[in-house]
């Protein structure tokens, strides 16, 4: 085959020598079941990974997300109609967590941040691209556990929105986007972790650079697809795993047994090619389907348990901290755009 230089064809060679070293790999989107840590509910959707996280040796950025979802933010931004093929993720991993060591090397961020966790605003204001935060599109707001009335230790909770109500605001600004025909992409933060939600018109995406987010022992970065194939499921018990052959060890959900389920979950997630069964008086009870199940996966895969946990510690009295609280509980959807998209200068009819 002949090639022809075009410009067309120099913009496609000078992107992909982007990736350094690595081959052009292009990826593909994979049909997957992943268990909630809890075991009581299951998302069947489309899901994409890297090849590498951000805790990879050669990305080397173990507590880079702060930094990961800026870059990954501004690709996004410059890429509106584009996800990433497998090697463009990967390289936006590896300059993410370059972008943080650097950042770690500076004696005024190490006195800041001895623990190299670094706050959003400072990787805002440290300018490693081009993104910006709009706050008045922005939301902060509170998961509310159950029973978050009793003996008044959640009282802080009081007037706050809820993460329910940020939802429906999320949701509603989503439907904006055919008519202005871009995406948009928000920074969330929850639990010392941030990750990115990318909202479209029929579709939600999740982006996170730390594998262990999706289930125990994962070691890549993934996208996760909410669309109309998407379902989540309530799950009667633990399943078991098949590989064709007759297994009489079986695992039980039960909440005062909470290890044993990790270790099925982490088995199940694991295994390449296995099989989800259930005993034949069991069946599977469809929770959510379509692309608001983003909402139920927030909510019940990344959030259930240590909400769970922080509910029990209140109840028994031994959670005092309300910083605590403030950690588990408060959740933050920081609306992005491109710098000079702030300052650009409105058309005069």
């Amino acid at each position: 085959m002949q090639w022809y230089k075009t410009e067309e064809d120099t913009s496609v060679r000078s992107s992909i020598s982007e990736f350094g070293g690595d081959s052009f790999v292009v990826g593909s989107w994979k049909q997957k079941e992943i268990m909630s840590r809890d075991g009581y509910m299951k998302l069947q959707t489309h899901v994409f990974f890297a090849s590498i996280d951000q805790r990879s040796e050669r990305a080397a950025g173990e507590s880079a997300c702060t930094v990961l979802v800026a870059v990954i933010a501004d690709w996004f931004q410059n890429n509106r109609d584009h996800m990433p093929i497998e090697s463009q993720f990967d390289s936006l991993i590896r300059e993410g967590s370059l972008e943080w060591r650097k950042l770690c090397d500076n004696d005024t961020y190490k006195e800041r941040f001895p623990d190299k966790h670094f706050d959003l605003e400072t990787i805002i204001q440290a300018k490693i691209r081009s993104l910006t935060v709009d706050f008045e599109k922005s939301f902060v707001g509170f998961f509310h556990p159950e029973g978050m009335d009793d003996e008044g230790k959640f009282d802080f909770l009081h007037g706050a929105m809820s993460f329910d109500s940020i939802w429906d605001e999320i949701s509603c600004v989503g439907q904006e986007c055919p008519s202005s025909g871009e995406p948009h992409v928000y920074i969330v933060s929850w639990n010392d972790h941030f990750f990115i939600l990318k909202v479209e018109s029929d579709c939600y995406y999740i982006i996170d650079t730390l594998g262990e987010r999706l289930y125990e022992g994962c070691n890549q970065a993934y996208i996760l697809k909410f669309d109309s194939n998407t379902t989540i499921y309530n799950m009667p018990d633990v399943p078991r795993i098949s590989d064709g052959k007759t297994s009489d060890d079986q695992q039980e959900v039960s909440d005062s047994n909470m290890k044993k389920t990790h270790e099925v979950n982490k088995e199940i997630n694991s295994v390449e090619g296995n099989d989800v069964q259930l005993s034949s008086e069991q069946e599977e009870v469809i929770c959510c389907r379509g692309k608001e199940a983003c909402k139920e996966y927030i909510k019940s895969f990344l959030a259930a348990v240590p909400i769970r946990e922080l509910e029990a510690d209140a109840k028994k009295g031994i959670v005092s901290s309300e910083s605590l609280h403030h950690r588990l509980l408060q959740v933050e959807f920081h609306y992005t755009q491109l710098l000079q998209s702030c300052y650009a200068t409105p058309e005069v009819e």
